[in-house]
């Protein structure tokens, strides 16, 4: 107790010249030892940080001691030993600030650097040991998952006896695999998409309905799709139509005409009006044409009519009278282009028409009759079959309402040399037939079998 006081708390007396080494710590400062652990650096901040702090608390307790006791008395001496203390208690507490700053950044909980360099060592990827055995767990890993996949493959397949294994090809058959052309790949670009067919059919009850609808059912049903069939039949529908419709394989509408008359004329025209406002109606886009079922029809016309734009005619076979004579009425053409027409002179005698063709003869592109402007025609214009006329006007009229002159009718097949159309009255007189041609009754056997 007593040497401690001596060495630093004794105050001076006045004109005494105080030694300053005897504040300054008589043992010797630790000595930096630089290692490669974490540990060892900050013990040594921490023992730097600690010597500062007591150093320069004695200085500060010393530097007021003098300066308390040596307020009267201002010597050369004591000025010269105060600016030096002062410069040093300046430096210390310098360092002492810096120190402190540093121990800032420092973490405050504690790591054995030393274990931690050697955990992360050994996950380096260039270590030896840990990248071969990183590469046997994962060989391990897929020879499991191989075996577990074939163990089940081998469950889940059923037993297949083996195939017997291929002849080899003769040299003939492998000349004969060398020599045949390959097989061209489709091009999407030559694929042209083909226009609807709108065919528009009237039709009755009668004794040969089922032998007209039935015949051109099957011409049409050769016929490449996309193809409409709008049959429209008086005065309602029947269980005839509608069973030779739905056995036909085509795709049809099956329309009804309810007109009240018995003019053959008039119900032609309600029925084929009818199909017109249907068309309209629906604003069906395609080819449209008046297949009449007494017609007899080549498949090669409906493919002609894919070429239509706007109108399209061609030359049509007539029966004439009682002789057995045909004579053709139709365009003729040179190449496309009509040129002049052919007219039955026997029936349409002394009749004077703008197109001499009747409805069998001609197809028309139906956007027509919903879409006028489309055509450049009058709005207001609308197209539709007039009872009026007789002796082939009630076409040649309709025709007038579709094309202006013979320029926009396009005439099929090129040059107009081929019928693929006839006309034949094949009708018999009146008979008494079964419905639906269906026998119930008198089914007596005139030959028993014995």
């Amino acid at each position: 107790m007593v040497s401690s006081r001596r060495n630093s708390g004794v105050i001076p007396r006045e004109g005494s010249v105080r030694d300053w080494s005897e504040f300054v710590d008589p043992s010797p400062s630790p000595k930096l030892l630089y290692s490669q652990s974490y540990v060892a650096m900050r013990g040594l901040l921490a023992s730097v940080a600690s010597m500062d702090f007591f150093l320069l608390s004695s200085k500060l307790k010393s530097a007021w001691a003098a300066m308390t006791s040596q307020r009267t008395t201002r010597s050369t001496e004591r000025s010269r030993s105060k600016g030096s203390s002062c410069k040093r208690i300046a430096v210390h507490v310098l360092i002492c600030f810096m120190v402190g700053i540093f121990i800032g950044f420092m973490p405050f909980f504690s790591v054995d650097v030393a274990k931690k360099i050697v955990s992360e060592n050994e996950r380096l990827p260039f270590h030896e040991g840990v990248v071969e055995r990183q590469m046997m767990d994962t060989n391990v890993k897929e020879l499991e998952t191989v075996v577990v996949e074939k163990e089940v493959e081998l469950i889940d397949e059923p037993e297949v006896e083996e195939s017997p294994p291929v002849p080899a090809m003769l040299d003939d058959e492998v000349a004969f695999v060398e020599s045949s052309p390959a097989v061209p790949a489709i091009n999407e670009l030559e694929i042209v998409a083909k226009k609807l067919l709108i065919i528009v059919t009237i039709t009755s009850v009668r004794p040969q309905q089922a032998y007209y609808l039935n015949r051109l059912a099957h011409v049409l049903k050769a016929v490449q799709s996309p193809l409409l069939w709008l049959v429209v039949e008086w005065p309602e529908q029947s269980f005839e139509t509608a069973e030779i419709l739905r056995s036909s394989g085509v795709m049809y509408r099956h329309l009804i005409c309810k007109k009240n008359t018995t003019s053959v004329r008039k119900i032609a025209v309600c029925q084929r009006n009818n199909a017109i406002y249907h068309i309209k109606k629906h604003r069906l886009d395609g080819i449209m044409h008046f297949a009449d079922e007494e017609r007899s029809y080549t498949g090669d016309v409906f493919e002609e009519m894919q070429k239509i734009r706007r109108f399209g005619a061609w030359p049509v076979a007539i029966h004439v009278g009682t002789k057995y004579r045909a004579v053709l009425e139709g365009p003729i053409c040179k190449g496309n282009r009509v040129t002049g027409w052919r007219m039955d002179t026997v029936q349409r005698k002394g009749v004077a028409r703008r197109f001499p063709i009747g409805f069998s003869a001609f197809a028309f592109n139906s956007t027509m009759l919903w879409d006028p402007q489309r055509w450049n025609r009058p709005p207001m214009d609308s197209v539709a079959v007039h009872s009026g006329g007789r002796g082939g006007l009630q076409e040649s009229r309709f025709i007038e309402k579709l094309v202006k002159n013979d320029r926009q009718i396009q005439g099929l097949p090129d040059n107009c040399n081929r019928v693929m159309v006839w006309n034949f009255n094949l009708e018999p007189p009146l008979l008494n037939y079964p419905k639906g041609w269906s026998l119930y009754k008198n089914l007596e056997a005139d030959i028993p079998v014995t």
